[in-house]
């Protein structure tokens, strides 16, 4: 009982602990200057990377020819989230304050294009921002950046079935409510659920996660541009496909920090 008690107590701490901490690890986050060092510290690759991947989200949303206000929505999305996805890779906390961005501007494409699973998804995503830049703080090295971990067998199985549990849940919820491409959509929610809380805690097979997300949404958006050719549809295609090969370079990088770790 007094193990249980002590245990409680020491959760209830932590918490505390992490409210308190919460505004000023805030201001770092989403601090202009930290933001500018973090960009400034990327590799050579990294930089080439964001370079291509912000070029190809501009002539996607000029492509589109559709200057309206979902597809400059749609352009805001994409670059917050180039931005977020370039820092994740390395590590770096300043990830969080373009999270926040793309995810809020994110929801407002979902919710044009009644994609259930990408709205619950979001909203999800959004909300876990704030607790990634609280653990993420904690967890922190030297570098400022966060040290990357390998899952046991036995989590990897638990988190599998989570994701199955989850598919089965969004699935009838989305049939309920006529979503669009709801086999597929209903994907998105799992496997962002998993590879944000995997992402989260530093885990490095957050990245198997995100690569099989990224396919399936590289599916949805070609439908969703075939049934619909507009600048929102565009431009959220050539995201998806950025973020696919960005998953796989950042699984190449967080492989490689686990290992010299």
């Amino acid at each position: 009982m007094n193990a249980l008690t002590n245990s409680a107590a020491a959760r209830w701490t932590n918490i505390k602990f992490g409210l308190q901490a919460l505004p000023k690890q805030l201001r770092y986050t989403f601090s202009l200057r930290e933001n500018i060092r973090d960009l400034t510290a990327l590799t050579k690759t990294s930089r080439i990377m964001m370079g291509l991947m912000l070029s190809a989200t501009v002539v996607a949303f000029i492509l589109g020819q559709n200057f309206g206000f979902i597809g400059w929505i749609s352009l805001i999305t994409g670059i917050a989230t180039v931005m977020n996805l370039i820092l994740v890779d390395q590590g770096r906390l300043t990830n969080y304050s373009w999270g926040v961005l793309g995810c809020a501007v994110w929801l407002i494409v979902a919710l044009n294009n009644h994609l259930i699973g990408d709205i619950a998804s979001q909203s999800f995503y959004f909300v876990m921002q704030f607790v990634g830049i609280s653990v993420w703080h904690q967890n922190k090295g030297r570098d400022n950046t966060v040290q990357a971990k390998k899952l046991s067998a036995k989590n990897a199985v638990l988190y599998l079935i989570m994701t199955f549990v989850i598919y089965g849940i969004v699935l009838g919820i989305s049939h309920s409510l006529h979503g669009a491409q709801i086999y597929l959509d209903a994907t998105l929610l799992p496997l962002g659920i998993i590879g944000q809380v995997l992402m989260t805690y530093g885990y490095r097979s957050q990245w198997i996660a995100w690569i099989v997300l990224d396919v399936i949404n590289v599916i949805i958006w070609t439908r969703a541009l075939q049934a619909d050719p507009s600048a929102g549809a565009t431009s959220m295609l050539a995201l998806q496909i950025m973020m696919l090969i960005n998953s796989f370079y950042g699984q190449y990088m967080w492989l490689k920090k686990s290992q010299t770790a």
